[in-house]
């Protein structure tokens, strides 16, 4: 991941999207979460990015100024087809449609996006997208028994410390680790790609109890042929394996994305984690590679 200070084009394509810019693994990235949805997941609030995302990024500009551009977002089921029809309307490619969590309230879902566009356009022809998304407030409002914020920082030192991430935050509750799969280097519709919507993994915990106890939940990019042998690992740690599946179209290698939950410790669960990964290859994956 990177340091680097997003620049004007960067800024422009977030302001346009209502989002914050960054750049990660030097591509600029755009996130925002969509507050107004305030989900349940295995009976806890369930509020950080990890579950109400909206993601874009864009890389690889050519001499016609156009990019890979990617995005992502949180949709309620009655959200999807109205979405996808301005999506596809602006020639957008919609690439997966589906689940990532389970006995979550509201049904969640996640739909994800491609082009080979100017950043710029992206940008507008998404927001005229996102204009058909409710505002308003959905979902529970009900808190837990919270432990101490002090507690949970000291926590999320070494959750993020175990996963080895490359950054993480730890606010309102809420701890984020996020780092990057940068051995994977993927082409998508032929261009190769960076973005953190391609390689992540994301990790989070919140709504933690005074009992220890929170709502973990983690994702990683997975290769094809690691599915089965981390979906093992996590089960022997009784994980909750909630979806496996794509979120690209014409990606090379074939990235597959796995989810997966726990009311769990976290450091336990973090450990769990960090041991399960055992499994994924270091080595450098590249389009074509054996």
């Amino acid at each position: 991941m990177s340091n680097m200070n997003p620049d004007t084009l960067c800024q422009e394509f977030a302001e346009i999207l209502g989002a914050t810019p960054s750049v990660i693994n030097g591509v600029c990235t755009a996130t925002r979460s969509r507050t107004n949805i305030h989900p349940v997941v295995l009976g806890r609030r369930a509020e950080s990015f990890m579950f109400v995302p909206q993601a874009y990024s864009f890389e690889n500009l050519d001499q016609n100024g156009k990019a890979l551009c990617l995005g992502e977002t949180v949709l309620l089921q009655e959200e999807v087809n109205p979405f996808m029809t301005i999506l596809r309307k602006e020639g957008i490619i919609v690439t997966a449609l589906h689940n990532h969590w389970l006995f979550d309230i509201p049904r969640l879902m996640y739909m994800h996006f491609e082009s080979i566009d100017e950043p710029l356009a992206f940008a507008r022809k998404v927001r005229r997208a996102l204009d058909v998304l409710i505002t308003r407030n959905v979902g529970s409002s009900r808190r837990v028994q919270k432990a101490s914020n002090r507690r949970g920082e000291e926590l999320c030192e070494e959750f993020n410390r175990i996963l080895e991430g490359s950054m993480h935050t730890f606010e309102d509750g809420i701890c984020i680790v996020m780092k990057s799969r940068t051995n994977i280097m993927p082409r998508v519709l032929g261009r190769r790609g960076r973005s953190f919507l391609l390689i992540p993994q994301m990790f989070a915990f919140e709504s933690l109890t005074a009992d220890g106890r929170a709502l973990c939940s983690g994702e990683t990019v997975i290769l094809q042929e690691e599915i089965n042998p981390f979906i093992s690992e996590l089960r022997e740690h009784n994980i909750i394996v909630t979806a496996f599946h794509n979120h690209w179209l014409f990606d090379d290698p074939r990235l597959m994305y796995i989810h997966f939950e726990k009311i769990e410790n976290p450091i336990r669960f973090a450990n769990d984690v960090e041991d399960a990964m055992k499994v994924l290859t270091t080595r450098k994956i590249t389009p074509n590679s054996k």
